[in-house]
């Protein structure tokens, strides 16, 4: 049964379809296929029941405010992150997750400005992209944040560096909002 819900990918209401995953329905964003909800299917069983493991997500933003507010946001979310770092620019985003690789610490998500001076995010996604290649790591999922509209230019961008995904900080009209959007998206990616 196709219902609308909220896919703050395609920042609208949009149509649905659902599918059972490991025991688990889950309702997708027909246009984009984002992860909408998820619960426990009546018709299926599970063997088990665990709790969501913890995720380690790093974060480049050349706005003070918006790495505090992302941090603040992230420090309340400690039963799905275990692990949140922000930083100021792509090359100190580099340089920590080149780091992880050499000490063999995962990263399960990277979330990047698309705009910063210097080295932009776009920048710092074929960077980390061409890290992983030589350290013989799976591509990390980037979210490319920003308050630039999706254009064409930006999708063939994601398309690029997949997987990818894109989430507009501007469409929001308040801090709940966005933290909302940011939420529902990040569980998505990580398929929490």
């Amino acid at each position: 049964m196709e219902k609308k819900v909220f896919c703050p990918h395609c920042n609208q209401d949009a149509l649905t379809y659902s599918v059972v995953r490991d025991g688990k329905e889950e309702l997708c964003c027909l246009y984009c296929g984002l992860l909408l909800e998820r619960q426990e299917s009546s018709n299926f069983s599970t063997l088990a029941k665990t709790t969501p493991e913890h995720k380690s997500i790093v974060y480049a933003d050349d706005s003070p405010f918006m790495r505090d507010l992302l941090t603040d946001i992230f420090f309340q979310k400690k039963e799905f992150v275990s692990s949140f770092a922000a930083f100021d620019s792509g090359e100190s985003l580099i340089y920590h997750i080149t780091r992880s690789f050499i000490e063999k610490k995962s990263i399960d998500l990277i979330i990047l400005d698309i705009r910063m001076p210097h080295l932009t995010g776009i920048g710092a996604a074929n960077a980390i992209r061409a890290i992983e290649k030589a350290f013989g790591i799976k591509a990390i999922p980037f979210l490319f944040f920003s308050a630039k509209q999706a254009d064409e230019e930006l999708k063939k961008l994601i398309e690029h560096t997949s997987p990818a995904y894109f989430i507009n900080k501007g469409a929001s009209s308040n801090i709940e909002e966005l933290e909302k959007r940011l939420t529902i998206t990040i569980r998505s990616i990580l398929n929490i």
